[in-house]
Parts: structure tokens; C-alpha cells; sequence
């Protein structure tokens, strides 16, 4: 688990940066629209960053907040298909949907944890 989210530390920050309103090239590179007005870009890449925060946080104490973990498997996961649902109905490339897997290989990963150490715990 620790290196899950160690990587999902990283993976965030970098989505992160991929928000940031004055780096639009690589929102061009997974086709993700650029005419968008920079608060909504700055809110995205911020919470992006601090769910990122949080991941790093929880692997360097090694501690494992369930609720966080819900949330964060909830997010990424819906990301995830709505890349994936917006690259089929023609919207976005096929490069935003794959970008997006380790997104849900991620989420699925913590609720498997969760289901695991619930089971555990029984």
C-alpha cells in the first residue's frame, strides 16, 4: 500500500501541474480543453495537489484513513471513466482516456484494500 501511494503522490502532482492555467501545452497534449477560464483551472490543479499532499502523507506515516481512502478511490475512479466515457463519445483523445487508467487501477487498488483489511478485521 505504501507504494501505491507514493506513487499516487507523485502521479497527483504531475495532474497537477497538468491544471496549472499557464502550462497549456500539456492540456493540448491529452486534448483537454484550453478555453477555460484559469480559476476553474487553479481550483482543479489544487485540489488535485493537495489530494496528492494527503497521499504522501499517509505513505510517510503509514497510516491508512479509510474515509480518505473511499474519497480518494471515489474520485479517481470517476475520473477515470469520465475520460473514458468523453473519449467515446468523441470529445477527448484516446490518449485522455489511457492517461487515465492508473487513475483507476488506483482506486480500484484502495478499495480493494479496504475490502481486505475490513475481512481482515472480522
Amino acid at each position: 500500500m505504501k507504494t501505491v501511494l507514493l506513487i499516487t503522490a507523485v502521479m497527483n502532482v504531475f495532474g497537477a501541474i497538468l491544471f496549472v492555467p499557464f502550462v497549456p501545452f500539456f492540456r493540448g497534449f491529452y486534448g483537454l480543453p484550453n478555453n477555460v477560464h484559469p480559476l476553474y483551472l487553479w481550483i482543479i490543479a489544487s485540489w488535485i495537489f493537495f489530494f496528492g499532499l494527503c497521499y504522501l502523507w499517509l505513505a510517510i506515516t503509514e497510516r491508512r484513513e479509510p474515509l480518505f481512502l473511499i474519497i480518494g478511490a471515489a474520485g479517481k475512479i470517476s475520473f477515470s471513466f469520465l475520460m473514458v466515457i468523453y473519449w467515446l463519445s468523441g470529445e477527448l483523445p484516446a490518449i485522455a482516456a489511457a492517461g487515465s487508467l492508473f487513475d483507476l487501477f488506483c482506486g480500484l487498488f484502495f478499495l480493494y484494500y479496504l475490502w481486505q483489511t475490513k475481512n481482515n478485521k472480522e
